[in-house]
């Protein structure tokens, strides 16, 4: 269950996923500054479809970085 604070900014989307291995975006907007987000870029290693290893890459960014990554990511 997600906290109070972050529960209606929290989104969680699969990005990529095969047999040993799924990546995770997770975002949420941070209580201060306002409009400042976390975004955790979730590596998943799977064996057998359950996850035996995790790293996590967290980010803090704006709206507007967010956009420019997209944009990047996408060019």
């Amino acid at each position: 269950m997600l906290h109070e604070s972050i529960r209606d900014t929290y989104t969680e989307q699969v990005i990529k996923e095969n047999e040993g291995f799924r990546l995770v975006l997770k975002k949420h907007e941070v209580l201060s500054p306002k409009g400042l987000f976390s975004v955790d870029m979730e590596q998943q290693s799977l064996k057998n479809g359950e996850v035996t290893d995790t790293a996590v890459y967290n980010f803090f960014m704006t709206k507007e970085e967010m956009a420019t990554l997209a944009s990047a990511l996408t060019a």
